[in-house]
């Protein structure tokens, strides 16, 4: 009897410590907050949370799973460092596709923040609650004028993209001279965002993949 006690008391306190759970609306709220320090009242205005936010779990057999932060009103098992809340930027001054607006906020097992938010992709305008510094399309289409490019029949694309190193943004502008099924020719400008400085003119070659 005296030997079956202490593994009954051990058999409830891995079963609490398997059964460990907070509501969903409190990890949310948590994440909401150090979004909030992060980017400012004003600014968090406009984040709306990503509905396929995921948190990281183990069930009772130490399994671990993953499930959507938004699916229930508790969350399930053991939390696991590591959760993603995540939250989507929707700011009318940075309607750009194909640039990362998703800020991610990692939580530990106490709710706590396991490193500092990555929002370097923000531009610095919205973070300082300014109007937007950046040239217009109008502005940008005349500097692409000035650069005389080859002369074809098919329109320019231009693309927003951050570079990650110097913590700035550009305008890619292609302008396709020859194409065909699996390459095209291009003449390709990066124009910073902001200045309007041309800061490469160049031509290359660029293959596709075709994937069956």
């Amino acid at each position: 009897m005296k030997k079956i006690i202490p593994i009954l008391i051990f058999l409830l306190i891995n079963n609490f410590s398997y059964s460990q759970s907070y509501s969903t609306s409190e990890v949310i709220s948590k994440a909401e907050f150090y979004l909030k320090e992060a980017v400012g009242v004003e600014l968090f205005k406009y984040f709306t949370l990503d509905p396929h936010s995921f948190y990281h779990y183990k069930n009772k057999k130490g399994k671990s799973k993953w499930r959507e932060i938004s699916k229930g009103k508790k969350t399930r098992g053991t939390f696991v460092d590591g959760k993603n809340i995540n939250f989507v930027l929707n700011h009318p001054d940075f309607s750009y596709p194909y640039v990362r607006k998703i800020v991610y906020v990692e939580l530990n097992s106490d709710l706590e923040l396991i490193h500092d938010l990555y929002i370097d992709q923000i531009p610095k305008f919205l973070l300082e609650n300014k109007p937007s510094n950046w040239l217009t399309e109008d502005q940008l289409d005349q500097i692409i004028k000035n650069q005389n490019l080859k002369k074809i029949s098919s329109p320019l694309t231009k693309r927003l993209n951050f570079d990650s190193k110097m913590k700035s943004y550009y305008w890619i502008v292609w302008n396709t001279l020859y194409e065909e099924k699996y390459f095209s020719d291009e003449e390709i400008l990066h124009i910073d965002a902001v200045t309007g400085v041309v800061l490469k003119h160049f031509e290359k070659r660029q293959y596709f993949i075709h994937c069956y």
